[in-house]
């Protein structure tokens, strides 16, 4: 029989033949099993293929100020990129018709997420590009803020469908190949209150995402406020307090002297500084949003000096909900997240409606609180919409102003 060489392996494909091909990922003894439809006589030149493709970013990756810079040629540390992310793929062997990269949203070592790239192109014979996209969500990043980095996978697949030149049905070709986000530094997602006295020392809630990293290591161990145009005064909170993941509570002192300025909050810990953009860095994408992932400038404001408060002025209470994000499982049922402080024996209504199922979660033991609430059934028809928890003593929470929608 006539060998036949590696570089016609993609020819040899589109036969439509059968066979079972070991794939190494250029780790040592790590080992995926690719079954195609190829004949058993090609099996051996199979393992003549490289396998995984070498995976980098195209270019220079921006990240936010004080956060870890990407090594050249290295996808460690893009999971805090500016925006979309084109990555380079040399040497995979074939075209891939879809590529998706994996997330482990809670530790386990196991990817629960996929997020597809888009834009997928052969430069060469030996490279190709796709980009991983800004969400519409997260327009800052191309990463949902439950992926807080580390190793992962990426799939690259090719369908092939049935034709004239495929006489033997169609078939799907697979390699999943190790690939290192890096660790996402901690993303603020607001501060409430939003403003206040600063006579008084102020306690501000902080939601957003990466404050813990797996194992329950702090992902926080600073928060500070930056003065709007003054970046040499700079305020760090005197306490502060990881309620969980996705919760900080931090005690500010910012005095009298700073009334009527506005400042910029962050969080900071082992892998960097929260983003919280007031000017594009030279190299981001064009277009991409300042503030936070989201887009949003994360301050707080000093009340200017009015004297002294009206002795029937209440004193506002700190809120229960101080966020909310849609999440929809893989068979598609929508549930509202809600970030703040919960206890057993609350309620919650959306636009005045009770959802059907209320789950508390994510317990703290120093606050004897749930920061998260997970919600289920009658939200769609009632989002946008004003939200109220109201407390097991029957006392009702400022109403939240919940902007989250259900989306296909």
């Amino acid at each position: 029989m006539r060998s036949i060489k590696t570089s016609t392996i993609g020819a040899v494909l589109s036969l439509g033949l059968a066979a079972t091909m070991p794939i190494e990922l250029g780790k040592p003894g790590v080992v995926i099993a690719e079954t195609q439809p190829w004949s058993a006589s090609v099996s051996a030149f199979a393992s003549d293929q490289d396998g995984c493709p070498i995976i980098f970013p195209d270019g220079q990756v921006t990240v936010a100020p004080n956060q870890p810079a990407v090594p050249n040629q290295s996808t460690v540390g893009i999971i805090n990129a500016l925006c979309d992310v084109t990555l380079d793929f040399i040497g995979c062997g074939f075209m891939p018709t879809a590529i998706a990269l994996g997330c482990d949203t809670n530790g386990d070592g196991v990817s629960d997420i996929s997020i597809p790239l888009k834009n997928i192109k052969s430069i060469n014979g030996l490279l190709l590009q796709a980009t991983i996209p800004a969400l519409a969500t997260t327009p800052g990043s191309a990463f949902p803020l439950v992926c807080c980095g580390g190793l992962t996978t990426i799939t690259l697949t090719r369908t092939v469908t049935s034709g004239d030149d495929n006489a033997f049905g169609p078939f799907t070709q697979t390699i999943t190949c190790p690939i290192d986000l890096g660790i996402r530094a901690p993303v603020v997602i607001s501060a409430t209150p939003s403003d206040g006295e600063c006579s008084n020392g102020q306690n501000l809630l902080i939601p957003g995402a990466c404050f813990l990293l797996p194992g329950g290591k702090p992902n926080v161990t600073s928060v500070f406020a930056v003065e709007v145009g003054n970046p040499n005064n700079v305020i760090h909170a005197s306490t502060i307090e990881i309620l969980s993941a996705n919760l900080v509570d931090a005690f500010f002192q910012f005095g009298p002297a700073s009334a009527g300025k506005t400042f910029l909050i962050y969080a900071s810990g082992p892998n960097g500084t929260s983003r919280n953009l007031t000017a594009l860095p030279a190299s981001a994408p064009a277009g991409c949003p300042l503030g936070n992932e989201q887009g949003v400038k994360v301050t707080f404001t000093c009340r200017s000096s009015g004297g002294a408060v009206p002795v029937d002025t209440p004193i506002s209470q700190s809120p229960d909900v101080v966020s909310c994000a849609i999440e929809r499982s893989d068979t598609g049922a929508f549930s509202l997240a809600l970030t703040g402080r919960f206890h057993d024996g609350g309620s919650i209504t959306i636009n005045g409606v009770r959802p059907k199922k209320l789950k508390l979660k994510e317990f703290s033991a120093a606050a004897n609180s749930f920061s998260r609430i997970i919600l289920k059934g009658r939200l769609c028809e009632n989002l946008p919409g004003g939200i109220v928890y109201t407390r097991p003593d029957g006392t009702a929470g400022q109403t939240f102003q919940c902007s989250a929608q259900c989306t296909n």
